[in-house]
């Protein structure tokens, strides 16, 4: 019985160690330009999108990332703000908040026009020569295009790169939150990503 109690609690231990040793990542607001406007408040959505998207999949990553709001709340604590970001090292960034990894991200995303489609069909169908049956009918759509083009750097809390990719669409974009499309598809290349 001694050996069993002495076991759990050694897994237990174990465990927790494991548990109070995985590392973290930091993900900061994205820069996000949205038709050449900076949009902080979308900024903010991909940096949560990202951080939902990791969460969700955590058994994929050897990392967990850090709650949002506590990480907005220690750079604006340092007077680190999106406009200021190209004034700090990566180094520098990693301090303040504490983490093994810094993400920082950009997205770029414009509205590039519409597209139509129209079609068109028609048939006559003779049965005899008494009655003659016309089918006919269309089909017109109309769709938005938008590009996006979505820039990721990863650094470890020293300042090294360790990821630095830009994608552009991944499908055709019809819609204006094509953009996520572009950073699961980074996601999938991150260097903790299993």
């Amino acid at each position: 019985m001694k050996i069993f109690k002495k076991s759990v609690l050694l897994v237990l231990f174990l465990t927790s160690v494991v548990a109070f040793s995985q590392e973290t990542v930091a993900i900061l607001p994205f820069s996000f330009t949205d038709d050449g406007h900076l949009s902080i408040q979308k900024g903010k959505e991909a940096q949560q999108f990202l951080i939902n998207f990791i969460q969700k999949k955590q058994k994929h990553f050897k990392v967990v990332p850090l709650n949002s709001r506590d990480v907005n709340v220690a750079l604006n604590k340092a007077g680190i703000t999106p406009e200021t970001f190209d004034n700090f090292t990566t180094k520098e960034i990693a301090d303040v908040i504490g983490a093994d990894y810094i993400l920082m991200g950009s997205v770029d995303r414009s509205f590039e026009g519409t597209s139509s489609l129209n079609s068109g069909f028609g048939s006559i169908n003779q049965k005899d020569y008494n009655t003659t049956n016309v089918y006919s009918g269309s089909v017109n759509s109309t769709s938005k295009k938008f590009h996006a083009s979505v820039y990721i750097s990863i650094f470890k809390s020293n300042g090294t790169a360790i990821y630095d990719k830009n994608k552009g669409n991944i499908f055709i974009d019809d819609t204006s939150e094509s953009w996520k499309n572009s950073i699961i598809w980074q996601v999938r290349h991150f260097p903790f990503y299993e």
